[in-house]
């Protein structure tokens, strides 16, 4: 008898000096991913609703080597996903977007948005088009400055305007806890949507035109609140223009671009170009350094720069209608099908 009940005494004390408390452990959380995405823009000194986005791409990076960790993609405002508890670092960006690339997206500081530039044979034809087009501009104007913003724009890059790009960023915590749990993140745009209208003469004559402007910015990394993510790569941005009439009923050409960002190097000039086809295939073309316009307290306001400088366009030998191209040895506009990498 004695020796049964030490065989059971010395078998309960293995049993608990055996055992260690260890605190309940859940697996991955459930968490709802709450989006806010604030979808107006101002233009014009109005704010404009842009369409909702049809898809968010949603990252989170380790906060102390800012490395990717996981990756989800859901609708617009959000949706159910699943994530080991800790903190992370977040990005969430629409990933519906035709001309701005992201690159370098393993780590939360090197993620950049930009867009391509233009090809080598589209450049060298609006480069033709200004150089041997009719020209409309002042006989005043600094042909030296001239010079020298042609020259950027020759050997600088020339990229297309990019698409809306509405990113949030945050420090996020994911709790180690049973049930469901919400992080909520707001999302806004890093691009800037400007106008820029110019009076014209002979508004009648214009087939189509198109716009150069020097002094901007090539990316943003998004990592970064908006305006610290601006980069300074000087680059030359492309963007089309129309005819349209102002409050006045006075004949303006007129074009709605977006940009990431004036360079913010204080010798950077913003240099408009704007090259004009004809009706009877001619081509004029008209610049002007618009930095002081760009910078009063208006155009700051409203995200509009107006030119009371007007472009008159000569009338056509055949103004009837042309070849429909440019001076012989000048090609017409190249349209371009970009890749868009995935």
């Amino acid at each position: 008898m004695k020796r049964r009940l030490f065989i059971l005494i010395a078998t309960v004390l293995t049993v608990f000096m055996g055992c260690e408390r260890r605190p309940l452990e859940y697996g991955n959380a459930n968490v709802n991913l709450r989006l806010r995405i604030n979808l107006n823009v101002r233009v014009n000194g109005q704010m404009e609703s842009l369409p909702e986005p049809e898809m968010m791409r949603v990252m989170f990076f380790n906060p102390e080597t800012y490395d990717l960790i996981t990756e989800s993609y859901l609708p617009a405002h959000g949706g159910r996903i699943s994530l080991p508890p800790g903190r992370y670092k977040f990005i969430g960006y629409n990933f519906d977007t035709e001309a701005v690339l992201l690159r370098n997206d393993r780590n939360f500081y090197t993620i950049e948005a930009y867009t391509n530039e233009v090809s080598s044979a589209l450049k060298a034809s609006m480069l033709a088009a200004i150089r041997y087009g009719k020209s409309a501009t002042k006989a005043d104007t600094d042909e030296t400055a001239w010079d020298i913003a042609l020259n950027k724009v020759q050997e600088g890059g020339v990229i297309y305007e990019p698409d809306h790009l509405f990113v949030s960023h945050e420090d996020v915590v994911v709790k180690n806890i049973s049930g469901e749990q919400t992080i909520e993140a707001d999302a806004e745009t890093i691009i800037e949507t400007w106008k820029i209208s110019v009076r014209i003469k002979n508004e009648q004559y214009m087939a189509s035109a198109r716009a150069l402007l020097t002094g901007q910015i090539a990316s943003n990394f998004i990592g970064f609140p908006k305006e610290e993510g601006k980069t300074d790569t000087d680059v030359t941005l492309m963007f089309d223009m129309q005819a349209g009439s102002d409050a006045d009923d006075n004949d303006i050409v007129i074009g709605k671009f977006n940009t990431f960002g004036k360079n913010p190097n204080v010798e950077s000039r913003l240099w408009l170009t704007i090259i004009i086809k004809t009706v009877g295939g001619d081509t004029v073309e008209w610049h002007r350094d618009i930095t002081d316009e760009f910078f009063t307290e208006d155009a700051i306001e409203d995200q509009t720069i107006y030119i009371e400088e007007e472009i008159d366009i000569p009338t056509p030998e055949n103004p009837e209608g042309g070849s429909g191209g440019f001076q012989p040895g000048i090609d017409d506009w190249v349209e371009e099908n970009i890749p868009i990498n995935i």
